[in-house]
């Protein structure tokens, strides 16, 4: 779990790491080693569990990171997980991750979306919004669809953190609210 020291902390590795990514011109491949070593750091209890663990030696952590990425990954991105190392700060490898891929989006002019419909959608579907949302927000949408059949129709569409709900359960507990609060008229 993050907190927020370990997020700020996250954070300034990442903007460290993006720095110097991107004086080398590897950001993106950076990038992608980081996201790839974090998605096995969450996943994998005895992975965490050996590096942080207090009984292991420090120069053996050390040893593992040459073994494992050095020749498979950048030599800056092993530097990057010796200094975290060093720093005792490996703990806050998926809140670097996290801030660096929204270092990565933002530099590169992307932005999360995220739909959510009643019924799963087609892949053309999902082309077609994903035209329309970079079209109208001048950024490259990276889309995640949802299915959640409890919204009934419609979608709610999440772009960075505006929300934009046009599902049909949220129109029918509007349409609910006004008629509690005046009653049902008749039409004129």
């Amino acid at each position: 779990m993050s907190t927020r020291g370990t997020e700020g902390l996250g954070a300034i590795y990442a903007e460290a790491l993006a720095e110097a990514a991107d004086a080398q011109g590897v950001l993106v491949g950076v990038g992608a080693e980081l996201a790839a070593f974090a998605a096995q750091w969450r996943a994998h209890k005895t992975l965490r569990a050996f590096f942080l663990s207090g009984a292991i030696r420090r120069d053996a952590k050390a040893a593992t990171i040459d073994r494992v990425f050095r020749g498979n990954a950048s030599d800056l991105f092993a530097d990057f997980l010796h200094v975290l190392l060093r720093r005792n700060r490996l703990f806050t490898l998926p809140d670097a991750d996290t801030a660096f891929t929204k270092l990565l989006d933002a530099r590169l002019g992307r932005v999360a979306v995220t739909i959510t419909t009643a019924a799963p959608a087609t892949e053309a579907e999902l082309e077609g919004w994903t035209a329309r949302l970079a079209a109208a927000i001048g950024k490259t949408p990276v889309l995640t669809h949802h299915v959640r059949p409890g919204i009934i129709g419609g979608a709610i569409v999440r772009v960075g953190d505006t929300v934009t709900d046009g599902s049909v359960r949220r129109r029918l507990v509007a349409l609910r609210r006004r008629i509690a609060a005046h009653g049902v008229q008749a039409p004129a």
